[in-house]
């Protein structure tokens, strides 16, 4: 980010003006810039959070607390969905001291270790060569 787009984009937070535009002075490129970058969830998103939220069985803050943490994934849309779908799967069946904090559930992906097909390791250096039988 060039030296004057720093400087529209801090005029923009500190105004508070949104709809502004800059155009690229070397090749003319027009773009329109907005401080607010990231989507709110909606109702049904909300509530379909707030269903895994309560199923799950670590301990955990309040709503808006949880989705806020949520929302700095990127992907963050196709996580409530599968939050949602396997929402009973997590932790079953462990004692509840052993089930992270949702917080630390959503940071660390943790979701990602639930998953039905496991991730098929590759070896980086190719076929090895077995010296012993040679």
């Amino acid at each position: 980010m060039n030296k004057k787009l720093r400087r529209l984009m801090w005029h923009i937070q500190r105004t508070g003006v949104t709809d502004m535009e800059y155009t690229c002075p070397s090749c003319g490129h027009t773009e329109e810039l907005t401080t607010d970058t990231k989507t709110k969830p909606t109702e049904q998103e909300r509530n379909m959070f707030e269903q895994f939220r309560l199923v799950y069985k670590g301990k955990k803050r309040g709503l808006d607390t949880e989705i806020n943490n949520l929302i700095k994934h990127k992907d963050w849309i196709n996580i409530i969905g599968i939050l949602y779908q396997d929402k009973d799967k997590y932790f079953r069946g462990e004692d509840v001291r052993y089930i992270p904090h949702l917080q630390t559930f959503i940071n660390q992906r943790r979701w990602e270790m639930f998953a039905d097909e496991p991730v098929k390791q590759t070896n980086p250096y190719g076929q090895q060569h077995d010296w012993r039988k040679s």
